[in-house]
């Protein structure tokens, strides 16, 4: 019993390193260990003397405990030991006894490291390319193909203080003259106006979780002025549904200003075809996505199209870089990161790159429009998205556009005949119908023609005779049906 409280004071001394902080065990706690005590009295006094210093560990924070510790990770890592330190000496506690009584030694737990090598290693590689890409910004001149490769891979710019400083890098934003915003009651006359406010409010999943309501309200009021001030400098760009997705990105990494000045670069830029009056440009793009898909997985290429599915499902993914599909604010501006240091097509590889990924739910599912839509449109949050852009960046090598040009076309070529054949048959169907409806006509004009009316007379005769009809009709029905059930009865 005396071995089992030495290494229940070694185990403590262990946990108490990281605190320096003592406190006394609760009265009751003490007297059992003292009833379990050897009943030599010199044994006894050493033993109790023991049982006392075995204090708990207070729970501080470790930033108070090191003042010179700036990370937030060093902080977790310390808590977590000292919990699992005391899980340990009550684990020790418990066990001692069984050791006792089987007759087999004790051993001597080992002391625990405070932070694994793998948090160590990642928070190296973390500080390693924060500082690469603070020697590339600082540079002279800027090197731009650096600042795009490390942007583009693992981690991409790492946090938001940096991206305020490389995403007008990225855009080739040399000189940012903050044009000032227009008044409010101009702002409200714009024809998007309305429109846009129901978007804003509908984005509020958007916003930060936990943020205060004043500030929300402040953002999306900032957020309307930010649209309405990008459509007012080109009114030729059409507003659509999806472009607030975009802009509220910019808006909380940028802030209010220079987040105007990018979205509004982006709208002439990235963005552009998005904005036209019509979707043909915007579905000409959605399109390379099969072409991708037929060279990458042929059987996959050949179920979908079979399905019917179409590209509908990957609209919102193109048009608003994902911003609008997931919900992880880390996730949308890691992917932010990709595609200003990529071209323009690059949205279309990451898509076809989820699709390939979730090939196992696809083929599972109907070979069916509707459940193939739900199975596409689900993009979780926990998907490997640095995974999915390493196999992007490859699809896109091996695929280039200009090879996929032809296919493309050929598969919209393709769509517009089926489209003009359904169309054919909707128009036959109509005749059709309006066959039938053809000698009833052909009766009311004669009879019309020994009833010399107006037009307008004419339609209100034609009422006439409809309502006194089914006036007749309706007290035909009630008659039969309550003669009925007086009979019954």
């Amino acid at each position: 019993m005396l071995l089992a409280l030495l290494t229940m004071e070694q185990e403590t001394s262990n946990n108490l390193e990281d605190s320096n902080v003592k406190r006394e065990m609760p009265e009751e706690e003490q007297r059992e260990k003292v009833n379990l005590l050897p009943t030599n009295p010199e044994v006894r006094k050493r033993a109790i003397m023991e049982v006392k210093q075995c204090t708990e560990p207070e729970i501080l924070e470790p930033c108070l405990i090191n003042h010179n510790s700036d990370s937030k990770g060093d902080c977790d890592s310390v808590n977590k030991d000292k919990w699992m330190g005391k899980q340990k000496m009550e684990q020790v506690m418990g066990s001692s006894s069984d050791e006792e009584a089987s007759g087999t030694p004790e051993k001597t737990p080992k002391r625990r490291k405070k932070r694994s090598e793998s948090k160590d290693l990642v928070s190296q590689d973390k500080q390693k390319k924060m500082q690469q890409i603070h020697d590339v910004l600082s540079s002279t001149p800027l090197d731009l193909e650096a600042l795009r490769k490390l942007a583009i891979e693992d981690g991409g710019l790492v946090k938001d203080e940096l991206r305020r400083k490389a995403w007008p890098c990225l855009m080739m934003i040399e000189h940012m003259e903050v044009s000032p915003k227009p008044p409010l009651d101009i702002v409200k006359v714009h024809k998007d106006y309305q429109q846009v406010v129901l978007d804003v409010k509908r984005s509020l999943k958007r916003f930060p979780p936990g943020i205060d309501d004043d500030y929300r309200v402040v953002l999306m009021d900032q957020l309307t002025v930010l649209i309405i001030r990008v459509l007012m400098k080109h009114p030729d760009l059409h507003y659509y549904q999806g472009f607030h997705d975009v802009a509220i990105t910019f808006l909380l990494v940028m802030g209010e200003d220079v987040g105007f000045e990018l979205v509004e670069k982006l709208s002439i830029t990235h963005l552009s075809e998005f904005m036209r009056p019509t979707m043909e440009k915007t579905t000409y793009y959605l399109t390379y996505i099969y072409p991708i898909l037929h060279r990458a997985n042929p059987e996959l290429y050949q179920f979908l199209v079979k399905s019917g599915v179409g590209t509908v499902f990957c609209l919102p993914w193109l048009i608003t870089w994902f911003a609008h599909t997931l919900s992880d604010y880390r996730n949308v501006v890691r992917l932010y990161d990709f595609f200003l240091a990529s071209p323009y097509l690059m949205p279309m590889y990451i898509a076809a790159a989820i699709v390939l990924l979730k090939k196992e739910d696809i083929m599972a599912g109907e070979c069916e429009m509707a459940m193939q839509h739900f199975i596409l449109s689900q993009v979780p949050d926990s998907l490997p998205f640095e995974d999915i852009l390493v196999e992007a960046r490859k699809l896109y090598e091996k695929y280039l556009p200009d090879t996929l040009q032809e296919e493309v076309e050929e598969y919209l070529k393709k769509k517009e005949e089926e489209e003009n054949m359904e169309k054919q048959l909707v128009r036959e169907r109509k005749k059709k119908f309006e066959a039938r409806k053809l000698p009833c006509r052909k009766l009311v004009n004669t009879i019309f023609n020994y009833i010399r009316l107006e037009p307008v007379r004419r339609q209100k005769l034609f009422k006439i005779v409809v309502f006194a009809a089914t006036v007749y009709v309706a007290r035909s029905l009630y008659s039969y049906y309550s003669t009925s059930a007086i009979d019954i009865s």
